[in-house]
């Protein structure tokens, strides 16, 4: 039975990962997702009533991106070390979530999944490519940096 299960969720996560899904909900530049526009795209949602959002998260400071707001939801380290957070993004009235993975000693960092919700980002999939460098991405240093000290692996220097 376990077996089985195995399967079915490999064959899932095969299937998550096909061509055909990337960036399907996401703003993709050049195979990009970009997270400083997250909330423009059909991705995010008006969400009326803040007071519901049961998470409230930690605001990260995003002195590259001061029109909209980002807060860290959740991280937990991978088996292979890297970090897997949950960020939402807010700016006005509308708000969008992604699941990102970094790697703090080399600098890497990547988007897995953005969705309109935080219980549909932790299965959505809009994989950007793989782990690549926060070289001349402002954003994606800022969130970096913060998300890696809070994960205790502090953001090699550049």
């Amino acid at each position: 039975m376990r077996f089985r299960a195995f399967i079915i969720v490999a064959g899932l996560g095969l299937a998550a990962c096909s061509p055909s899904d990337r960036g399907s909900d996401a703003t993709m530049i050049d195979n990009r997702i970009m997270l400083r526009n997250l909330t423009d795209s059909e991705v995010a949602r008006t969400d009326a009533d803040r007071d519901l959002m049961r998470l409230k998260g930690t605001q990260i400071p995003t002195p590259s991106d001061t029109r909209s707001d980002y807060f860290l939801l959740r991280q937990r380290t991978g088996a292979t070390g890297t970090i897997v957070a949950i960020l939402r993004e807010e700016r006005g009235n509308r708000v969008a979530y992604a699941r990102t993975e970094l790697d703090c000693r080399q600098r890497l960092f990547h988007i897995v999944g953005v969705a309109p919700s935080r219980r549909t980002v932790e299965v959505a999939t809009a994989h950007d490519g793989p782990l690549r460098s926060i070289e001349g991405l402002p954003l994606r240093a800022d969130l970096a940096q913060f998300i890696c000290a809070q994960a205790g692996t502090p953001l090699a220097p550049a």
